[in-house]
C-alpha cells in the first residue's frame, strides 16, 4: 500500500499515463491537454493524465490505462541487454514504483517478471560496480543512470561499507556520555552526626 505521506509516492502518482475514455467528459479537455482548443472530451478519446487520475477513473469504469513507453517491448530488450543500456533516472525515475501500480490494475505476469528482473540484474551490476568505484566523476555518472529507488538502495549499501570499512580498521562511533545520580552519602553522613549530637546533650 502507498505511503500517504511519502512524497515520493505523490511524485511517481505524478508519471502521465495513456488512457483511452470510454465515454465523453464535458469541460475538461482543456486541463488534461493545455493548449486544447475543444472543451470536450470525446468517447474512445485518447489522453495523458497523471498516474493517480487515470487509476482512479479506471476503477469507477470511465477509462482504461495502458503502461508508459519505457514499459513497451523495445526498452525491456535493451534493459535485458545491460544495466547501462537505459538512464532511468532520466526516462522514469519512479520505473519500479509506476510499474507496479499499473500492474494493479494490468495483471501482468510478464511485466511482474520484467520488474523483477530488471531490478535484478540493475542492483547486481550497478551497485556492484559503485561500491568499487573510487573516482568521484565515475560515480556521479553511475548514480545519474540509477532509478531513485535504486539510488535510495545503492546509497544504503555504501553506507554500510563505509562504516564496515571504519570498523575494520577499528575505529568505533562514540558512546553518548551517561551521567548517574550521585548518591548522597556526604548529607547522609551529616544528618547522623547531628542526631548522635542531639542524643548527646539529651544525656547530660
Amino acid at each position: 500500500m502507498t505511503d500517504y505521506w511519502s512524497m515520493d509516492a505523490a511524485l511517481a502518482e505524478e508519471t502521465l499515463v495513456p488512457t483511452k475514455f470510454k465515454y465523453g467528459a464535458l469541460g475538461v479537455a482543456s486541463v488534461l491537454e493545455p493548449g486544447s482548443v475543444r472543451n470536450d472530451v470525446e468517447a474512445g478519446a485518447k489522453v495523458e493524465m497523471p498516474l493517480w487520475l487515470a487509476t482512479q477513473l479506471t476503477r469507477r469504469g470511465m477509462t482504461t490505462f495502458s503502461l508508459p513507453e519505457i514499459y513497451h517491448e523495445r526498452y525491456r530488450r535493451k534493459l535485458n541487454a545491460g544495466a547501462e543500456c537505459i538512464n532511468l533516472k532520466g526516462r522514469a525515475p519512479y520505473f519500479y514504483d509506476v510499474g507496479n501500480k499499473c500492474n494493479e490494475f494490468l495483471q501482468d505476469l510478464t511485466l511482474s517478471a520484467f520488474l523483477s528482473r530488471t531490478y535484478a540484474t540493475r542492483y547486481r551490476e550497478l551497485v556492484s560496480k559503485g561500491l568499487s568505484t573510487v573516482s568521484g566523476e565515475a560515480m556521479l555518472e553511475l548514480q545519474s543512470k540509477l532509478s531513485l529507488e535504486e539510488l535510495a538502495v545503492f546509497e544504503a549499501g555504501r553506507d554500510s561499507v563505509s562504516r564496515a570499512e571504519m570498523w575494520s580498521r577499528g575505529a568505533r562511533p562514540r558512546r553518548a556520555a551517561v551521567y548517574l545520580p550521585i548518591r548522597k552519602r556526604a548529607s547522609a553522613g551529616r544528618e547522623e552526626e547531628q542526631q548522635r549530637e542531639a542524643r548527646q546533650r539529651t544525656n547530660k
